[in-house]
């Protein structure tokens, strides 16, 4: 029989066929929940997003695709990124090397503090980033034709994808006279949803490469408990069943560190020996230890886990109340400064109650591009403040020297020091012209690659790796003006020097990748972003919102009187509760007052909230307890409040 007449179904029964897609990861095999359990589903969250919705059970669940808001662009067609094939044109002229973009366009020696904002804001952003989006990268870093690991060629072979360096990039003369460093920064594909990107007969179809987004979609703190079951238990401290999450140490006013990990899959890239025997943190997502800055931030909400865990068990109540201020937080406090005012009102707006046909799932734009606005906003030290917020001893620290260092956390004055440098120092203003400082560009990782990382150029990288289209497709997407020549895009991009750039850069209007586009767009009034992504991360947070059934201020899910008291919780009075000793600070974090003290609080004239409105003296929902039975209904009660101490993970 000819080959080309064979007919899988004709050989292998459907049944076969599904069990090698099983086996090959190409099944949904992981989503055994069948919501049917409506008495846990109607009141908590699931470790992986799953039920949230009934209609859509998988939207917004980890280890599913992002949402695309458009069809990708491949150099083949379906898998092959832009750039991998070199001389390809676009628009009539090549696509520029990421690096080239990011030494001449985005790299800034000089920066500008904003007159207004604190470092906070941009420390809020990469933390909420991390309750949102994470993108499974390659399983191997070596190439799947001969084996060479990634850092050890500078050829794209799948996965790798490196960049390489120009050859009039002064990182050459450094690696000149050295065997081990090549003339490339290492870059690893992005991992591929199964099935998508292939030609595959079992699926009858040419599918476009998608990524996948590994933790869930919801504001729902999966940042501080994980979003598996696994990762949850393991953040859990399964001795006193009392709903705590687990700690190793506490500080000098014993509160408790995050707990370190022990063989864990937490990023952390730095050496453990006996002369370095400080372990990096465990925390519920893989990158809390990037930055010490992040890690003070997991930090505190650890504890404020654990606080409000412990006053919630004394009163009988199961409200799972710090990621219900995260919401709040984000909300109200923090994407008002970075769409804008008027910006929020337009994009967000007011809350019209929760929808089961909006899918709330983080698109590729958002995680890829857009929300990657926030390296804009990031100072190339970190400044570490004392009570009466001088420098400490140690002073401030250079960027490249907090990332995967908990060692220095621990041993230079805590978590207080960097709290207060950033609440008290003012954030990096983002300028067409002062876009990444070089400690992102330079020096990012530089302990653990041989050549240290470039962040723009791996954002620019990414992007063509997931397919984005390009940043003027995304205008005409979000309904702005599409110039369709250098003159036109002016009222776009202002700044003639960084207009100029561009055009000797990209040749064309419509070759400019997204991510920069996107940051050099003439900002809106009173936001830190220009309209494209502003129109990006407002569709984001809108069905975010929108899209959760168990959204805050969703009818039913909370009383007026404990919507009130969340509607006090600030990321200040957060602050205040699980410092070590700060006792100062303003009300709104997000707000820069430079050397006027009198904007400073004492933390206990903050309001308070008070948790006794969600006692459940008379909480009889699904509980089966017997009016018959006094023995039975201690031991039921018992059970009870196990398992709501299990639910404040879920």
């Amino acid at each position: 029989m000819p080959a080309e007449n064979i007919s899988f179904e004709s050989v292998l029964s459907v049944t076969h066929i599904q069990t090698l897609m099983e086996l090959s990861g190409c099944m949904s095999g992981q989503f055994k929940d069948t919501c049917q359990d409506m008495c846990f589903h109607s009141k908590y969250r699931s470790y992986t997003g799953q039920c949230n919705n009934f209609d859509h059970p998988t939207w917004g669940v980890s280890q599913m695709p992002f949402l695309r808001l458009l069809p990708p662009i491949y150099e083949n067609g379906f898998n092959t990124p832009v750039g991998w094939n070199k001389g390809y044109l676009y628009f009539g002229y090549p696509k520029p090397n990421p690096r080239t973009v990011s030494v001449e366009l985005i790299g800034a020696e000089n920066i500008s503090p904003h007159p207004y904002y604190s470092a906070m804001l941009m420390q809020w952003g990469q933390f909420l980033d991390h309750d949102l989006d994470f993108t499974a990268t390659a399983l191997s870093r070596q190439t799947y034709v001969g084996g060479a690991r990634c850092n050890r060629t500078c050829d794209n072979i799948a996965p790798c994808f490196n960049i390489p360096l120009p050859s009039n990039d002064y990182r050459l003369h450094t690696i000149a006279n050295s065997s081990d460093k090549l003339p490339c920064i290492e870059f690893e594909r992005s991992a591929a949803i199964c099935g998508s990107g292939e030609t595959s007969p079992i699926f009858q179809q040419i599918t476009y490469r998608e990524q996948a987004n590994i933790i869930t979609s919801y504001l729902d703190g999966s940042q501080v408990y994980g979003s598996t079951e696994v990762d949850a238990l393991d953040l859990r401290d399964l001795f006193s069943d009392h709903g705590l999450l687990c700690f190793d140490i506490v500080s000098s006013a014993q509160k408790p560190y995050l707990p370190f990990e022990r063989d864990s899959a937490m990023d952390c890239r730095r050496n453990f020996s006996n002369e370095n025997p400080i372990r990096c943190f465990l925390s519920g997502d893989f990158r809390a230890n990037e930055q010490i800055g992040l890690t003070a931030m997991h930090t505190i909400w650890m504890r404020e886990h654990n606080l409000i865990a412990t006053q919630l068990l004394e009163m009988n109540s199961d409200w799972d109340g710090e990621r219900i201020y995260q919401e709040h937080i984000t909300y109200n406090e923090w994407l008002p400064k970075v769409l804008g005012q008027e910006g929020y009102k337009i994009l967000i707006g007011p809350y019209n109650g929760y929808s089961s046909e909006v899918n709330p799932s983080v698109s590729n734009a958002f995680a890829t591009a857009a929300f990657r606005f926030g390296h804009t906003l990031i100072n190339p030290t970190l400044q570490r403040l004392d009570k009466n917020f001088n420098s400490i001893q140690e002073g401030p620290l250079p960027l490249h020297e907090a990332f995967f260092a908990p060692e220095r956390l621990l041993a230079e004055g805590g978590i207080d020091p960097l709290l207060r440098g950033l609440f008290a120092s003012p954030l990096k203003q983002p300028m067409s012209e002062q876009l990444l400082n070089r400690e992102l560009t330079e020096r990012l990782f530089h302990r653990a690659h041989n050549v240290s990382l470039d962040l723009a150029a791996i954002n620019i990288q990414r992007g063509r790796d997931h397919g984005l289209p390009g940043y003027l497709e995304y205008r005409r997407f979000c309904g702005l003006t599409v110039p369709t020549n250098w003159e036109q895009l002016s009222f776009n991009i202002p700044n003639p020097e960084v207009l100029s750039r561009l055009k000797k850069l990209y040749g064309h209007p419509g070759n400019i990748d997204l991510w920069v586009g996107g940051i050099v767009e003439k900002r809106l009034p009173e936001a830190l972003i220009g309209p494209t992504f502003s129109c990006i991360i407002g569709d984001q947070f809108k069905r975010l919102r929108e899209g959760d059934r168990f959204w805050y201020e969703n009818p039913g899910v909370f009383t007026p009187l404990q919507l009130s008291q969340i509607r006090k919780s600030t990321l200040a009075s957060v602050i205040c509760r699980n410092g070590d000793d700060i006792d100062k600070i303003q009300p709104d974090v997000f707000l820069y007052f430079g050397q006027n003290k009198l904007a400073y609080k004492q933390c206990e004239q903050l309001p308070k909230l008070n948790l006794r409105m969600w006692m459940s003296c008379c909480d009889e929902s699904c509980s089966f307890r017997s009016t018959q039975n006094n023995g039975k209904n201690e031991e039921e009660n018992l059970q009870r409040r196990r398992r709501r101490s299990k639910h404040l993970y879920n």
